[in-house]
């Protein structure tokens, strides 16, 4: 009977095992500092930097990201999820000048659950508060 892979206790390890051996034998680097971070520069100053968070994977740079985007789907079975627009609690949003990230989404989270949504006190009103 085969057990599913995220059945296993060493799944975690197995993928990342797997990824370390493709990326450092395509030539990319592992960070010393961020052991799941990964940069791969050519000759020509291009660069492609991939981040793994448990089994996420982000990806940017301006080196081969559609072939690689194609290699990581085949060899590991990856979905392509396209632009990232939310992760770990962060809201991204890309525009032609630039890229605009907050935390909104979560803040209202944290409010929702301390059913504070519509709290609306500024700062000048928090000083008047006696303690």
């Amino acid at each position: 009977m085969k057990k599913v892979l995220y059945g296993l206790k060493q799944a975690p390890r197995d993928w990342y095992s797997g990824i370390y051996m493709y990326m450092i034998k395509n030539g990319s680097c592992r960070s010393n500092i961020e052991p799941t971070l990964y940069t791969k520069v050519n000759e020509h100053g291009k660069i492609l930097i991939v981040f793994l968070y448990v089994d996420d994977m982000i990806y940017t740079g301006d080196l081969e990201l559609d072939e690689f985007k194609a290699v990581m789907v085949k060899e590991f079975e990856m979905t392509d999820l396209h632009l990232m627009k939310y992760f770990l609690g962060i809201e991204l949003d890309k525009f032609e000048k630039g890229i605009f990230i907050c935390k909104n989404k979560y803040a209202r989270a944290l409010l929702k659950i301390f059913r504070m949504e519509i709290a609306n006190l500024s700062i000048h009103q928090l000083q008047q508060v006696p303690s």
